[in-house]
């Protein structure tokens, strides 16, 4: 295969991967609310399940996108700048 292709596969690769994370927090906190309503139709407990369930899907959303922007991050080794190494050898001209 050209590089080129590969590359460009490679980048809508990345594209696609970060689009779907817009998806997840939304869709934890629908999937929570779902779930609350039914419990809140089954125990006639009106909107109390349904915000409480909300809320926690909204919570377990947000700690999925950390996990996976995490993961990213490590997968990355090419990155040296800002890294948190502590290796300030490469400072540029004049730093001290």
């Amino acid at each position: 295969m050209d590089p080129r292709w590969e590359k460009q596969s490679n980048v809508w690769a990345q594209v696609a991967y970060y689009t779907g994370l817009g998806f997840i927090l939304p869709g934890g906190l629908g999937a929570g609310y779902a779930i609350g309503w039914c419990l809140d139709r089954w125990l006639r407990t009106s909107p109390v399940l349904a915000v409480v369930m909300a809320v926690v899907g909204a919570a377990a959303g947000f700690i999925e996108v950390l996990r996976i922007l995490t993961r990213a991050e490590k997968a990355c080794p090419e990155r040296s700048e800002g890294d948190g190494s502590g290796d300030t050898s490469n400072r540029g001209p004049g730093a001290s």
